[in-house]
């Protein structure tokens, strides 16, 4: 019994200290929740436009299968100087990414095709949609998928 009693003891003990950790934690206040039907005051400022970095980003996603075909109708630099020339015409500043993508036509065909998605901001939705029709002309395309999202910006020029 006498080697028992340590082990017994230590037992004991650290269920005693588990206990008194779980005794805290319960006993802490609890963090005041937002309520449910309401915004988060950043959330709220951000709806407003408070926020002077805040704006609207789209993205352009631009097939360039011909729509009535489905095969490319120009090579990738060519869809790719169109898309650049267009979006010189509309927006002060954009990036253009090369992608592919993936669609099932209506006969349950799949398809893969090049596509360019254009990022910009600055714009308003009736320059974008300009823009769009001007791209589904030239790339004779059925549709353009269009994203936009507000997000907070900065154009960063490091520290003075």
């Amino acid at each position: 019994m006498e080697k028992k009693l340590p082990v017994i003891l230590s037992i004991i003990s650290i269920c005693l200290s588990v206990a008194c950790i779980v005794l805290i934690l319960l006993g802490r206040p609890k963090e005041p929740q937002p309520q449910q039907d309401q915004p988060a005051p950043a959330a709220q400022g951000q709806e407003q436009g408070q926020d002077e970095n805040s704006g609207t980003q789209y993205v352009l996603y631009v097939g360039t299968n011909d729509k009535d075909t489905y095969a490319p109708k120009y090579t990738q630099e060519e869809a790719k100087t169109i898309v650049d020339q267009v979006c010189l015409k509309y927006f002060e500043g954009y990036t253009l990414q090369e992608a592919i993508g993936s669609w099932t036509d209506e006969t349950g065909t799949p398809t893969h095709e090049y596509t360019i998605v254009c990022y910009f901001d600055g714009a308003d939705e009736e320059t974008v949609h300009k823009a769009a029709d001007e791209l589904l002309v030239a790339l004779n395309q059925n549709t353009i998928l269009i994203e936009s999202s507000t997000m907070h910006m900065e154009y960063y020029s490091g520290q003075n």
